[in-house]
């Protein structure tokens, strides 16, 4: 039977240090209220997440203007409104009463050229196919930048305990930096002039925000998987360069990032990469390469979490082949993972939405109750049908919602958003 003692072993973070090693990665959810305001459903998750005992939770990819989003109920907290200020600060109040031993973290979210054409901007650094968008100047990152930082300090004002910047799935952090983006303009071209956003954007948070008990991360896509993706060799290169994305994790370090998140892929472009399921369970592999990699290029101290392993449940339907089914559970992963120095901390993401409360149940060796993900991606379908997302195979709510797309949409013939 798997020892899952390390699971539960505290770690440091920068300036502060959770409870045991899993992390509830950030969920797109699409259940705020109308404009974005927090709503009665999204404080009842993140409670449930909190509850489960998980010793980090993220917040899901928060626009910081109702402009910029990928989902029509996305969240968003405008640090230049009174009201939305207002009602971060009571449910970030609300949440540390009820789980001071909870780390918290904010990260944002700009979608980019994948915006909704329906009820958002949709912006480009360089047209792609087949997203294209609004062409913006660097006045308008400029600005965006400035609206970080000015979010950061209000949230670190109101107990927050850090942001991550978001690097990743093709959104707009993603777009910035890939080699595709070689327009001549200040954050185009070179890899000084793509990676300027992101270091300035943390050199700034970090100056305005010197405590380390702010932390600041990011989440880091190594590799889009697509012609001129981030972490590819060139601007319409095919081949994987792991060189720039290395660059980045050291550089960001270097201005004050204490954290990473692991991932790959584009959610526009192959879905499977970023999630894997059982038809590709194989794709954990490259996380767990990813996350090695990571661990391997920034200081000892520096904390990894991986991601992509709900696909792995209990062993019993990932469809992994050439090794015994228990020794491919998330658990034995998980714990082999931590225990060789491969990430420092374990994501969860499918799998907190099919059960919250994992930890608690395995922690109190109740691992039999475990609703464990069958990465069946019924809630990346509401995903990408622009509905609210949760776990369709263990809540009814959901279940219904999903059979009401199908009877109007019929089954995808794969999974993408941002169209």
């Amino acid at each position: 039977m798997i020892q899952n003692n390390i699971l539960w072993s505290p770690l440091q973070i920068g300036g502060l240090t959770t409870k045991n090693r899993f992390a509830v990665l950030p969920m797109e959810c699409a259940d705020a209220a109308e404009g974005g305001h927090l709503s009665q459903d999204m404080q009842m998750r993140y409670d449930r997440y909190a509850e489960g005992g998980a010793g980090l939770v993220f917040l899901e990819a928060v626009t910081l203007q109702h402009e910029t989003r990928s989902r029509d109920r996305q969240l968003l907290l405008d640090v230049y409104k009174k009201e939305s200020r207002e009602e971060w600060e009571r449910f970030v109040a609300s949440f540390k009463a009820k789980h001071p031993n909870t780390l918290l973290i904010f990260q944002y979210h700009h979608a980019g050229e994948t915006a909704g054409k329906e009820f958002s901007r949709r912006v480009t650094v360089k047209p792609l196919t087949p997203f294209g968008g609004e062409l913006i100047d660097a006045w308008y990152i400029d600005d965006y930048i400035h609206r970080q930082v000015e979010t950061a300090k209000f949230l670190y004002r109101i107990g927050v305990d850090g942001i991550d910047l978001k690097f990743c799935h093709g959104y707009l952090g993603s777009q910035l930096l890939r080699p595709y983006n070689d327009r001549d303009w200040k954050y185009g071209g070179s890899w000084e002039n793509r990676s300027r956003f992101a270091f300035e954007t943390c050199e700034r948070i970090r100056r305005a925000v010197p405590d380390p008990k702010f932390l600041i991360g990011a989440r880091v896509s190594m590799y889009e998987e697509m012609p001129g993706g981030q972490g590819h060799a060139g601007a319409d290169s095919f081949c994987y360069d792991l060189s720039e994305s290395i660059a980045l994790l050291q550089g960001l370090e270097a201005r004050g990032c204490s954290y990473f998140g692991e991932t790959i892929g584009n959610a526009s472009v192959y879905w499977e990469n970023m999630a894997p399921s059982p038809s590709c369970s194989t794709n954990v592999y490259q996380h767990l390469t990813m996350a090695k990699t990571m661990k391997e290029v920034v200081q000892p101290q520096t904390v990894i979490i991986g991601a992509g392993m709900s696909v792995l449940g209990d062993g019993t339907h990932n469809q992994l082949r050439g090794v015994q089914p228990e020794r491919t559970s998330l658990l034995h992963v998980a714990e082999d993972a931590l225990q060789n120095g491969v990430m420092d901390m374990v994501g969860l993401g499918r799998q907190a939405l099919a059960d919250p409360y994992l930890p608690c149940k395995v922690q109190s060796e109740q691992a039999s109750d475990v609703q464990w993900c069958l990465t069946c991606n019924l809630c990346s379908e509401l995903e990408m049908r622009g509905k609210s997302i949760g776990c369709a195979v263990y809540n009814k709510y959901f279940a219904d919602l999903w059979k009401e797309c199908r009877s109007e949409f019929g089954a995808p013939s794969q999974i993408v958003t941002g169209d």
